[in-house]
């Protein structure tokens, strides 16, 4: 984690010396040669070189062209419901990142009960599978043999594949390009000297882009970026759509209750990918943010943690702990437990995708997403 954010503080120009300007040219090195390598790959897919499975079910890719948490995980849940709503039978396919299970294909769960612990699917497929309990939900790194046991398992009529835009092993009949507004493209730079998966001509591959957290920049900069998505990729509908807070929950009793945190002292605690949103979340719903406390995307809890960070709650004097429902499935049970012995509440941020002024094309993405093929 140190080092991490060390090379981060030397990409964002925090770090200054020769030391940093030496690692900053290194980074720029091995930016270039991973750019030539993925451009390289893609154009393999383009002219058909490398193959891409066909599935017998209709594929959608939720994906990002960067690192980080762009917010995808409440648009799968969104895009997932929809179509169950209507009928049909939808898997979805999460790579499992930080999970220990070991084999090629996991069922996290069944459509009717959940089959792993948050420590055997990991963080994001854990936390798929509690809030859509009646959707299959399976892991697996290879998303060609995971597709293939939906299909014959399940019986599935959409496959939904998270955080797949990148992985073109598996043919797609629609890719969802999120976009997060507060961070759209980083430095401009693939990694490791920024946080790009792939050159931003890759959107060109997008079907829709949704831009997320809009509410959270101003209009000017907003303009900039569908100006610059409609550059790269005229061709593809922008639903515009943001983080909506739903509700607070204790994280003990998992009791929920409505969402008043005016002149709330609160010290926010998160390990994901975009920390800032969060925050800035927390202080536009009222809150007074007294500190912050951040760990690395996919974090698991320790006791000392916890520990750690009741410790600055009650130094600076907090009335309540508040993190997100991903962190929430990183915290043991037994962690859990004792976090109710303590006097300041733990609780949980609920959020769901609202959309802002495109309805309309979203409803068009559903019916297009049912005809497809």
């Amino acid at each position: 984690m140190k080092l991490e954010e060390y090379l981060l503080d030397i990409v964002e120009g925090k770090k200054k010396g020769i030391i940093a300007k030496i690692i900053l040219v290194l980074l720029t090195i091995l930016s270039s040669l991973y750019r030539s390598i993925i451009i390289l790959r893609n154009k393999l897919y383009n002219w058909d070189i490398k193959k891409s499975k066909q599935l017998d079910a209709k594929v959608i890719s939720i994906g990002n062209i960067t690192v980080g948490g762009t917010g995808k995980t409440p648009i799968v849940q969104k895009l997932a419901r929809t179509l169950s709503d209507k009928g049909y039978k939808v898997v979805v396919l999460n790579r499992g990142y930080k999970a220990k299970f070991s084999g090629e294909v996991g069922v996290v769960s069944n459509g009717k009960e959940i089959l792993m612990s948050a420590d055997e699917a990991g963080d994001e497929a854990y936390m798929l599978a509690t809030s859509l309990k009646e959707i299959p939900i399976i892991i697996g790194s290879d998303r060609a043999k995971t597709g293939e046991y939906a299909c014959a398992q399940f019986e599935a009529d959409f496959i939904i594949m998270d955080d797949a835009f990148q992985h073109r092993q598996v043919a797609r009949d629609y890719d969802i390009v999120v976009v997060d507004a507060t961070n759209p493209f980083d430095n401009g730079y693939l990694l490791p000297r920024g946080k790009l998966r792939e050159p931003l001509s890759g959107l060109k591959r997008g079907h829709f882009f949704l831009l997320t957290k809009v509410d959270q920049v101003g209009e000017n900069k907003l303009k900039e970026i569908k100006k610059k998505l409609i550059k790269i990729n005229a061709a593809a509908a922008i639903i515009t759509t943001k983080h909506e807070p739903t509700y607070l929950r204790n994280l003990t009793n998992q009791q929920r209750q409505s969402i008043d945190l005016a002149s709330e002292k609160v010290l926010a605690v998160s390990g994901i990918g975009n920390p800032k949103s969060f925050e800035d979340t927390l202080k536009n719903l009222g809150a007074d943010l007294v500190d912050k406390i951040r760990f690395a995307d996919h974090h698991d809890y320790t006791k000392e943690e916890i520990l750690q960070i009741f410790t600055q709650a009650s130094e600076k004097n907090v009335d309540k702990i508040i993190t997100t429902e991903k962190d929430a499935v990183s915290i043991d049970d037994d962690l859990i437990e004792e976090i109710g012995l303590e006097k300041i509440n733990f609780e949980v941020l609920g959020i769901e995708i609202k959309i802002i002024d495109s309805q309309y094309k979203f409803d068009e993405l559903i019916v297009k997403l049912e005809v497809a093929r």
